[in-house]
């Protein structure tokens, strides 16, 4: 039995929760992006972009799944690959606390206010909520599953964490306004050191996973 085989449906759960998103972000994201909006247009494309991203997610997820059996691409590298991409944009987001602010320049006088463009339900749903280490990290527990009703409890996972994007963006608006974006900053801080140590566990897994058993790094074959 494969080693991603062990987690509950519990923590199928946390997992996706991590590297779809997390919902814990989407508010403050959410809210910078539509607020200039007025509240129809923000629900619209709230329900939209949950839709698109929940979609998007089983399609990349299922679609990924397939073509690791097709190009023989083993677990264990998935999990060094999924790693290596989640250290990387895990360390851009610790780093870009450390970057200085760009200063916005200054609207010359008599220049009309331009109306914002409204953003696409895709350019919220990807990759504000599909990341590229959240399909590696679905396609993982897919290819991990040992049957039906394991596959639709996974399913099942990313759907309820979908919901949660969906209230957070629904509820943007009162939760920014209610507590400021300070917590949201804290908790990116915090989230991002954590999903550093994360994505360097999933590479140390996957190492040990091929070091443990040679055979799992040639083709996939079944048992």
């Amino acid at each position: 039995m494969n080693v991603t085989q062990l987690l509950s449906l519990s923590q199928v759960f946390t997992l996706l929760f991590v590297v779809m998103g997390p919902p814990l972000k989407t508010p403050l994201a959410y809210y910078v992006r539509m607020q200039a909006f007025d509240a129809a247009t923000r629900r619209s494309l709230a329900f939209k972009t949950a839709i698109l991203a929940t979609v998007a997610a089983l399609i990349g997820g299922f679609l990924g799944l397939a073509l690791q059996h097709s190009w023989q691409i083993s677990v264990p590298a998935m999990l060094l690959a999924g790693g290596l991409i989640f250290l990387l944009v895990s360390l851009r987001t610790v780093l870009e606390q450390y970057t200085p602010s760009p200063v916005p320049h200054p609207v010359p006088e008599g220049t009309a206010p331009t109306q914002p463009h409204a953003p696409s339900a895709f350019e919220l749903s990807v990759p504000m909520i599909v990341t590229p280490y959240g399909l590696a990290g679905l396609i993982i527990l897919l290819a991990s599953s040992h049957s039906t009703e394991r596959t639709l409890g996974i399913v099942a996972m990313l759907v309820l964490v979908m919901v949660l994007h969906l209230l957070a963006m629904l509820f943007s608006g009162p939760i920014v306004r209610g507590i400021g974006p300070l917590p949201f900053k804290l908790f990116g801080t915090v989230i991002g050191s954590l999903t550093v140590g994360l994505s360097v566990q999933m590479m140390i897994l996957g190492y040990q996973m091929l070091a443990s058993a040679p055979a799992l790094s040639g083709p996939i074959s079944s048992p």
